[in-house]
């Protein structure tokens, strides 16, 4: 009787105190503080990052947003159901299987931020791993439930993880099995196609990385200690204070390590071919791969950043360079916007497709190119400049390229773009679509087009002339870049007219002759103009402004909306288009276009476009860059 009092009074202390312990052990975690933000303690020497500082609030927003309000469009269901079934199999449930538990699981806890980076492996390989932080905030003892339900069915599967220390906490390494053989070196010690995967709990912390190294260093800097971060980096600090506070989500490349890691690729290559230059008569004008490089002018970019997050006028994105004007040189200095007007002429109307407005000197900017060129080669620029010399001599004896084509170029380039008639390939590959290039002296530039117009392939040498309102409208023929008619040659050259006409201050460019017409009839659309439309406005004032030198508007309603049509009705265009591009080859696994693509989603259980169209809006891009940014 004692004895079992004895149990009984054992077995209530043991419950009251586990309960106890669990209770303590949710008050300790609900008490704890969050972890430090990602610039605190991502690692010094990343190589990119990206970063959901909120998770819970983004992924809010997210489901807001009119991408994810399509996407779970009633009229959506048979399509979204498909696809995310197809995604669950093809994809997720391998990585699932490998990892030991659903990953919904994980991303369900998910309640602070969702951080990952790509870091260099320790030593000099070259090689790189992963490194990721999810805060499940209040739900580190879930977390912990959920770490011991993995490691029991490793060992009960008979694969049981191996422990790997942290600092003072126990860590598990699993391997991962990598289907890519390029991924052979990505871990530190794994060969072949696996990659060992080192993750664990730092309090309420998901961490999981290829480097134990960069493990050791996350956990003593999420549990207070010092080290140094990210933050260290001037060049980070300095975009982070202008572009990646009060976003839902940024990005940064640390290109100054990411160029090193080039520069050291591009020297192997140059030692793995010398022996076969010194034995070929042509190296002497092949340029070296290091002089390639240096001429690009990538050593002047410190970062690349991007940011993204919800404003009263839609879904803002940002991309930034960070290189200041004072290093800028090949690439980066090839074209600098000017700030000046690149609003939309009166003739663009509000129903066009698609509107660009680029303010540079054209003059200028050949002129860099040249000398790109120069310090890449100059014995090809030797040739060029010789090749340059002899151009338009057919037509005109006295052409000269520089002279009469390249002086004659001003600092205004307009694109505007209509939708197309139907939904036929031809129809789409070539939609009403006006170009005009700006010039001082548009007269002289179009004889300089008609002079160089021996380069265009297609042409025959065949220039046909009219007039129309007073103006001549000069015809050649150029690629259409639509498919041989059927039962021609596959080698034969489908062409197309493009008619061309100096009209004010531009010379104006397009296949489509009534398009050309209405323009020289008024130097005003049929419609509202679409520099009228309040959110345009709205939209470009908030990308830097119509006199930034850089405008771009696309109406995703007219673009998405015949390009959908056609993808819902013959799904396997989509296919048959990146096969004749050569860009398919290797994701039909051997199977027709069609088949190939029922596997991953079936584009005809999409609704009619008119049932969503109301989620397709317009973007805009902008120029808003300074001496120490491009800012796009």
């Amino acid at each position: 009787m004692i004895e079992s009092l004895k149990k009984r009074i054992v077995r209530r202390g043991s419950l009251a105190f586990s309960l106890t312990a669990l209770l303590a052990q949710n008050i300790f975690y609900s008490w704890a503080a969050p972890p430090p933000s990602p610039e605190d303690w991502l690692p010094e020497d990343a190589l990119a990052i990206i970063t959901l500082p909120n998770y819970e609030a983004a992924k809010e927003s997210w489901n807001n947003n009119l991408y994810m309000q399509f996407w779970n469009d009633p009229a959506m269901a048979p399509f979204r159901e498909n696809a995310e079934k197809s995604f669950q199999e093809l994809v997720i449930s391998g990585l699932e299987k490998n990892a030991g538990f659903k990953l919904s699981e994980l991303t369900e806890l998910l309640k602070g931020q969702a951080t990952f980076a790509i870091i260099p492996l320790p030593g000099n390989s070259g090689g790189v791993g992963l490194l990721a932080a999810l805060d499940t905030g209040t739900q580190a003892a879930k977390l912990t439930e959920l770490m011991n339900r993995t490691q029991a069915k490793f060992q009960e599967s008979g694969n049981p993880l191996k422990p790997v220390q942290i600092q003072n906490l126990t860590f598990h390494r699993a391997e991962m099995k990598m289907s890519f053989p390029e991924l052979e070196n990505f871990s530190e010690s794994t060969p072949g196609n696996n990659m060992e995967i080192i993750f664990g709990q730092s309090d309420s912390v998901f961490l999981a990385g290829t480097s134990v190294r960069h493990l050791e260093q996350t956990v003593q800097k999420l549990s207070g200690g010092s080290g140094k971060s990210i933050s260290s980096k001037a060049a980070f600090n300095q975009i982070h204070q202008n572009l990646f506070r009060n976003t839902e989500g940024y990005g940064w490349v640390q290109f100054e390590s990411v160029y090193a890691l080039i520069q050291k690729l591009v020297k192997e290559i140059t030692a793995s071919t010398q022996a076969e230059q010194s034995t070929n008569p042509m190296s002497m004008l092949m340029p070296k791969p290091e002089i390639i490089l240096s001429a690009l002018g990538l050593e002047a970019i410190q970062g690349l950043g991007f940011a993204w997050g919800s404003t009263p006028a839609g879904t803002a994105f940002d991309l930034t360079v960070q290189a200041p004007k004072s290093k800028r040189k090949g690439l980066l200095n090839l074209i600098e916007f000017e700030p000046k007007d690149a609003s939309p002429p009166p003739f663009v109307t509000d129903d066009v497709v698609a509107f660009q407005r680029v303010r540079f000197d054209a003059r200028k900017t050949w002129e860099k190119l040249e000398k790109m060129l120069g310090e890449i080669s100059p014995q090809l620029s030797g040739i060029l400049q010789m090749t340059m010399g002899l151009l338009g001599k057919d037509r005109d004896p006295n052409f000269d390229f520089r002279r009469n084509l390249i002086d004659n170029l001003g600092d205004d380039f307009i694109v505007a773009q209509w939708p197309p008639k139907s939904s036929a390939m031809d129809d789409m590959i070539n939609p009403p679509e006006i170009i005009l290039v700006g010039s001082p002296n548009p007269e002289p530039l179009v004889k300089a087009f008609i002079a160089a117009s021996g380069l265009l392939p297609g042409g025959n040498g065949v220039l046909k002339e009219r007039s129309f309102l007073g103006r001549t409208v000069h015809s050649i023929n150029v690629p259409s870049g639509a498919a041989p008619a059927p039962g021609g040659s596959s080698e034969a050259m489908e062409t197309m007219g493009l008619h061309f006409v100096a009209s004010g201050m531009y010379v104006a460019f397009s296949t489509n002759e009534s398009m050309l017409e209405s323009y020289l009839r008024s130097a005003k659309g049929p419609g509202r103009p679409l520099k009228s439309k309040p959110e345009f406005q709205q939209a470009v004032n908030a990308v830097g402004g119509f006199k930034s030198g850089y405008v771009y508007y696309q109406s995703l309603e007219s673009s998405a909306g015949l390009m959908y049509e056609n993808l819902r009705e013959n799904p396997g265009s989509l296919f048959s288009g990146l096969m004749g591009m050569g860009l398919g080859s290797g994701l039909t696994g051997g199977s027709a276009p069609e088949d190939a693509l029922e596997r991953f989603m079936d584009f005809k259980k999409l609704p009619p476009f008119d049932q969503v169209k109301k989620y397709f809006h317009f973007n805009v891009s902008g120029n808003s860059s300074d001496e120490r940014m491009l800012n796009l």
